[in-house]
């Protein structure tokens, strides 16, 4: 649900509905890049260690990684609340971010919004939060995370590196 986010401004924020959403503890292992996508590549803490979760993006969108130690007080001013959530809500660690400074840089000439006069405010970014770094990127299509059980980092990386050749 979309809500309004404690930084105001007309910024919103929403829990976006992944595999890894209430992940505690969530790295990104790795970011390739191969032609026109981008694949990260993420792990749980948890007692699989060789279950990996995939997402892909394509290289034509905006895309901002960002060391934590840096991105809590410049990224996750967005993320809190305007009403903070339910005792027995978990908190998230992916989102959708309505009017966010990246949003407003990167479509600051109408980029994303076709040259409109005005600004589509229904453009949205995404943003992952890892132990590590947090990922912002925008896609106007719609994004799937893949999991791939029992196999080691290695391996999927040559795995995408073949597809790609195809």
């Amino acid at each position: 649900m979309k809500v309004e986010s404690a930084y105001g401004n007309e910024v919103y924020v929403e829990d976006w509905n992944t595999p890894v959403m209430h992940s505690d503890q969530l790295w990104l292992l790795a970011e390739l890049r191969i032609l026109n996508d981008v694949h990260f590549f993420f792990k749980l803490n948890s007692d699989s260690p060789d279950d990996i979760y995939v997402i892909t993006v394509s290289s034509f969108c905006p895309l901002r990684i960002t060391d934590e130690a840096y991105a809590y007080t410049c990224i996750g001013k967005y993320v809190d609340r305007k009403v903070p959530r339910e005792k027995n809500e978990k908190t998230s660690s992916t989102y959708k971010l309505w009017n966010t400074s990246f949003i407003k840089d990167v479509d600051e000439n109408h980029a994303l919004s076709n040259y409109a006069p005005e600004r589509n405010k229904n453009i949205f970014q995404y943003l992952i939060v890892t132990q590590n770094e947090w990922i912002e990127f925008i896609s106007l299509d719609p994004i799937e995370w893949r999991l791939h059980k029992n196999i080691k980092e290695d391996e999927l990386v040559c795995f995408y590196l073949k597809k790609s050749l195809e």
